[in-house]
């Protein structure tokens, strides 16, 4: 059947939130026992990926989909970036102050510099450029020390690909199928490069400002991918010929050396696009209540580490993601209420009111 991308008529809230969750079960495996060895998708996938890196692919596949059509929709640049603004950083900010004020003394470390002025430049460089602060001794006797907010790593990219997609979109590639396919395979060729001769250059000052090379390896051709597939959205029919090979894709990436490089971005996005417009997949009605996946993946971490800290030994990750999952969505949907939802709606004031302007 035909696809209809509707805006508004998607289950993508409720997917986002499903795969934030997921991230917390996949990081219950290191910081409960200190090894992801045992993980199952590490396992399905014979070590290629964990359920963290599966549910961060999709994040970024969705991502590409849904920015290259808040691009479109979008009277300027500078719209654009404002919601792309409002939508990360506000509760990133919140966060990370918590972080600093209240994980780490909790955690038994302190945060990193030898005077107050140094440990808050640190800590406000590295919240412009969207990174976690520097801290010293933090969670010491944990199975996995020193880390307060491990999930942080992946927000600088997604804004970065925020920016690519206004130069794209500037620079008039964004509209051009042919552009958009050939940069996907391109970006593809450069992955597979990658892992099968395990690249790590470290990229040097310009790999501290826009992040680590092999990174962008595994990131941007998810990310392409959903921007591809945004653009040829008039012919993606949702049939089940399609999603049996989709489905068969999928079971080859998990298999296949790097199966997962060259197929996933494929397979995955065609099958989470199924899970989102699909009309026999209907929950739509999620959306009403906020989007919860932003809040759970920011807080998710620091949670489950300080749970390991409090009651003193390594924990059964099933034990772990049990405790941590109720608190950390009570942040999310904090998070989104008092923070992420009034920036948000600031944000995108002026497109309402120029379009009910339109309207009388």
């Amino acid at each position: 059947m035909q696809a209809t991308f509707d805006q508004r008529s998607n289950n993508f809230d409720i997917i986002r939130l499903a795969l934030s969750v997921l991230v917390i079960f996949s990081h219950s495996y290191p910081l409960g026992i200190g090894s992801e060895v045992r993980e199952p998708i590490v396992l399905l996938t014979h070590g290629q990926v964990t359920a963290g890196h599966v549910a961060v692919d999709l994040f970024f596949i969705i991502s590409g989909f849904l920015i290259t059509a808040s691009y479109e929709r979008s009277k300027s640049g500078w719209s654009y970036m404002k919601k792309r603004i409002a939508r990360i950083y506000p509760g990133f900010i919140v966060t990370m102050l918590l972080c600093a004020l209240v994980v780490v003394p909790l955690s038994g470390g302190r945060l990193e510099g030898a005077t107050l002025a140094a440990r808050v430049k640190d800590f406000v460089v590295q919240t412009v450029q969207l990174r976690e602060f520097h801290s010293v001794g933090a969670f010491a006797a944990n199975p996995t020390p020193g880390a307060v907010n491990g999930s942080m790593w992946s927000i600088p990219y997604e804004f970065w690909c925020y920016i690519g997609v206004l130069l794209l979109g500037l620079a008039g590639l964004l509209r051009s199928r042919r552009a958009v396919v050939g940069i996907f395979l391109f970006s593809i060729v450069v992955s597979l490069l990658f892992a099968h001769y395990r690249w790590t250059p470290g990229g040097k000052i310009l790999g501290r400002i826009l992040g680590y090379p092999p990174f962008w390896a595994r990131l941007l051709p998810m990310y392409m991918s959903g921007i591809v597939f945004y653009r040829l959205r008039d012919r993606l029919v949702l049939k089940g010929r399609w999603i049996a090979l989709a489905c068969a894709g999928l079971v080859l990436a998990a298999v296949l050396p790097l199966g997962w490089t060259l197929l996933f971005p494929i397979a995955g996005a065609y099958l989470v696009l199924v899970l989102a417009y699909h009309p026999a997949i209907r929950f739509h009605g999620w959306n009403r209540f906020g989007d919860f996946s932003y809040g759970t993946y920011l807080y998710a971490f620091p949670i489950e580490q300080l749970i390991v800290r409090w009651i003193g030994h390594p924990l059964t990750p099933f034990h772990l993601f049990a405790l941590a999952t109720p608190p950390t969505l009570l942040c999310a949907v904090l998070s989104w209420h008092l923070v992420e939802k009034r920036f948000l709606r600031a944000a995108h004031k002026p497109a309402l009111r120029s379009a009910e302007a339109m309207a009388g």
